[in-house]
């Protein structure tokens, strides 16, 4: 495993081996400036046909190169500004004119000999020519329909599975004829079972045939099956393998991956020396760098726990809870909230899926992994939730004296949750928390005395624990704080330090802090 990493990443960022492959290219190509363009029509074919030529050329340098070729001047002149006009008539382009969908340059070329009328948004040409059995034009049609499914949020769902299986229909007649990209996109339909029953196999075939064709894209995808064990035996060599087959060829996105798994194989000190500075440095990359919707989030959240942790890098817990609040979205449930609130955030998501499975790799050698698949057991995300097998984690992280973990066992006998109810217990364990400057626990001590579970009722210490969590930037104990001060719980009545408080409780985005301030009218 170690000579693997080591292999893969010296092919990942190497610019030797970046100038063999393009040689290697370029070796396999003719030369143009030896071949008369006029007498050699194969040059047509293979800019317009080969798929791993138009890949690694953009449209511009194609259009260039064909200019050369009397047969297709007129083309290029007129045809192709009228297909993009439509384009853009349809909807089809970003702001900066840019095709949404992604077409190969041989694709535009193709449909642009069908485009008559650049001032209508009329799609019936495209129909009829895809009825016609015209591969480009069924393709397109199905990237069409995904991107209005996915604009439009408010269809029924009878609505969106039919609008799937047209999708579906399409992108397989046009890759029953070899179209690359209705393959790639037609392997994830049987991915996510979108239009068609789930089967991860078939998946996995058709990534593989694309891989093999050298499509760095399908590499990728082929190298997550291989990461998740999806259609394939679990493999991480073979991930990496097909990762760097990736990077060979330039692809910012495999060499990324083989950096997100460095960074967990140095975290966990699996087939590599243990290294907190290294996993720190590899997900910060993968943090600015990826666009990946999987890894990236990952990463990041792995960043925000090692600043919150001081591990591999400063200590700063303010800005590492910051970077997992912000992180937080839709797609990526890990917040604050679910970190360390303990709010109920079930998901069965790939990204969590992942997520877990990395957390299970050799779990035992770092508390932290141990402790987050005890986060995600007890919320049900990304795994079976299972609240007894959580408490029973958090409990014996807490016995060790992991802060957090005696916080969260905290929660299990306050709530009951995958342990009896045992408020006097809950109030120990957040106590022990609280005494090690957690400012989560801390809060929740001040929560008791508020309230008098687990301990007799008692105002005056409740707003000193509130006080030494806020002080620590904890926006729940600033919250609690100021209701101290609103309402003369523990100290005097002052609204204007009530405002402070909330204030800063409000600029950390909690809504509690913020509905407060609007009904004063002090918000924004």
């Amino acid at each position: 495993m170690a000579s693997m990493i080591e292999s893969a990443s010296t092919t990942a960022s190497s610019a030797t081996h970046q100038s063999q492959a393009e040689a290697r290219a370029a070796s396999s190509m003719p030369d143009i400036t030896q071949l008369s363009l006029e007498h050699n029509p194969d040059i047509f074919t293979i800019i317009c046909c080969n798929d791993t030529f138009q890949l690694a050329l953009d449209l511009n340098t194609i259009k260039t190169l064909l200019l050369v070729c009397k047969r297709v001047r007129p083309l290029l002149s007129s045809k192709l500004p009228r297909f993009n006009s439509w384009c853009w008539k349809a909807g089809l382009c970003s702001p900066n004119g840019q095709l949404r969908i992604g077409l190969m340059p041989s694709d535009q070329i193709a449909l642009s000999l069908h485009c008559e009328d650049p001032n209508s948004a009329n799609r019936s040409w495209l129909v009829t020519l895809a009825e016609q059995g015209n591969a480009v034009a069924s393709y397109f049609l199905a990237r069409i329909l995904q991107v209005e499914l996915a604009i439009d949020q408010y269809l029924e769902k009878s609505e969106q599975q039919a609008i799937r299986q047209r999708i579906f229909r399409h992108l397989e007649i046009a890759a029953n004829t070899n179209h690359t990209m209705a393959q790639f996109h037609l392997a994830e339909c049987y991915r996510n079972g979108l239009g068609v029953n789930q089967d991860h196999t078939k998946a996995a075939e058709l990534y593989r045939r694309l891989a093999d064709r050298g499509i760095p894209h399908a590499q990728v995808v082929l190298g997550r099956c291989y990461e998740s064990g999806e259609g394939v035996d679990h493999d991480y060599n073979t991930a990496i393998k097909l990762y760097s087959k990736a990077a060979d060829q330039g692809g910012e996105d495999g060499r990324l991956h083989i950096v997100f798994l460095q960074a967990w194989f140095s975290f966990l000190g699996h087939g590599v020396e243990q290294s907190d500075e290294i996993a720190f440095n590899h997900w910060q990359e993968v943090s600015t760098k990826s666009t990946d919707p999987i890894i990236k989030p990952i990463a990041t959240h792995m960043v925000g726990w090692m600043h919150y942790l001081g591990r591999g890098t400063q200590l700063d817990k303010q800005k590492g809870i910051k970077i997992i609040r912000d992180n937080e979205s839709d797609e990526f449930k890990l917040g604050e909230a679910m970190s360390w609130v303990g709010s109920w955030a079930p998901s069965d998501s790939r990204i969590s899926r992942k997520l877990f499975q990395l957390c299970q790799l050799k779990s035992d050698r770092d508390w932290l992994c141990m402790h987050l698949m005890a986060v995600y057991l007890f919320n049900g995300y990304g795994t079976t939730k299972d609240e007894e097998k959580a408490a029973c984690i958090f409990e014996q992280l807490a016995i060790h004296g992991h802060s957090d973990s005696q916080y969260w066992i905290g929660l299990c006998y306050r709530s009951g949750r995958g342990v009896s109810k045992d408020e006097q217990k809950a109030f120990e364990w957040f106590c022990k928390s609280a005494d090690q400057d957690n400012s989560y626990g801390q809060w929740m001590v001040g929560v008791c005395y508020s309230h008098g579970h687990g301990v007799t009722k008692d105002y005056i210490k409740a707003v000193e624990w509130y006080r030494k969590s806020a002080e620590q930037g904890n926006r729940y104990g600033q919250d609690y704080f100021g209701d101290c001060y609103e309402f003369g719980w523990g100290v005097p009545v002052n609204i204007d330090t009530a405002v402070f408080w909330w204030r800063k409780s409000a600029k950390q985005s909690y809504n509690w802090a913020i509905k407060r301030l609007n009904e004063l009218g002090l918000w924004p």
